[in-house]
């Protein structure tokens, strides 16, 4: 099954007085990278949900929110630099006595002293939490999947609308080709009996229009054309992470309808080539968004 690389995916549980909640949301890249944004206290958690959403993600940047309502994650408690503090009630007496005043110092201002006063905050670890946090992971990741896989589908149809537009635009090039070789034929012989009096030397015609039909023989690219509608259907087909293979194959046929194009020496086919790279980029838009 084909699967996109654009998705969202969400879970939330409560356990008890806690509540945890997971969020997920996914867009195309080149490679699979996940980041992460928790509460500062469960950083130290932050592989361990990586590994989760990677084991079911082959490419994709995903992004990672988690947010938790009532569980204690972090121990605080009150660090006090007393030596600071005692320079600064030396310093505070120093400008009683100095300045003739009192009542500077109180209990609740030496408090308010960030330099010498801080609050400090250290994780504590909680199964309990980890436990639920994993489950709840696991459940994002699960709908974030199953939403890629319906996007996947959407993605599929339309790449294999546009290969049958590709296909029936390649048949009709095989048809008309042939024409253009006639039908410079023609215009040589008209031109050569209008500057030589209708004395056509036959095998220097033959010879000018073989070395033409050389030149503008795109057999070879039709063939290969094929071979590529069949890999990438095969592909469609398997699934799995195919949107790099894809891609290659893209830049394949891109480069065979330019090819014919460079050898189109008539208006229909230059207008079929046209046609056709138009739904070659647009299968290459959606390719990009293929896991």
């Amino acid at each position: 099954m084909i699967r996109s690389m654009t998705g969202f995916g969400q879970a939330s549980r409560t356990d008890g007085d806690m509540t945890v909640s997971v969020e997920l949301k996914s867009v195309n890249h080149r490679f699979k990278e996940v980041h992460a944004r928790l509460p500062r206290p469960l950083l130290y958690f932050e592989d361990t949900l990586k590994k989760i959403i990677l084991r079911h993600v082959q490419r994709g940047r995903i992004e990672l929110f988690v947010t938790i309502e009532g569980g204690k994650l972090a121990s605080r408690s009150l660090q006090i630099d007393w030596s600071l503090l005692d320079e600064y009630m030396k310093a505070a007496k120093d400008l009683e006595n100095r300045y003739h005043i009192s009542g500077i110092q109180h209990a609740n201002d030496l408090l308010q002293l960030e330099q010498a006063v801080q609050v400090e905050e250290s994780a504590s670890r909680n199964k309990q939490l980890e436990d639920l946090l994993k489950e709840v992971c696991e459940e994002a990741v699960l709908e974030l999947c199953l939403m890629r896989d319906k996007e996947g589908k959407t993605l599929q149809k339309d790449c294999e609308l546009r290969l049958s537009e590709l296909e029936a635009f390649t048949e009709e090039i095989e048809v008309f080709a042939p024409d253009v070789v006639n039908q410079y034929k023609e215009r040589l012989s008209q031109r050569i009996k209008e500057w030589t009096q209708d004395a056509i030397d036959e095998s220097r015609l033959v010879t000018e229009v073989a070395i033409f039909a050389d030149r503008c023989d795109i057999t070879e690219e039709i063939t290969r054309l094929r071979s590529h509608f069949q890999q990438f259907q095969q592909i469609l087909t398997q699934g799995g992470a195919a949107g790099r293979k894809l891609d290659f194959l893209v830049q394949e046929l891109n480069r065979e309808v330019n090819t014919i194009g460079s050898k189109a020496n008539h208006h229909h086919l230059t207008k079929l080539v046209v046609e056709m790279k138009s739904a070659i980029e647009k299968i290459k838009e959606q390719v990009q968004n293929i896991e």
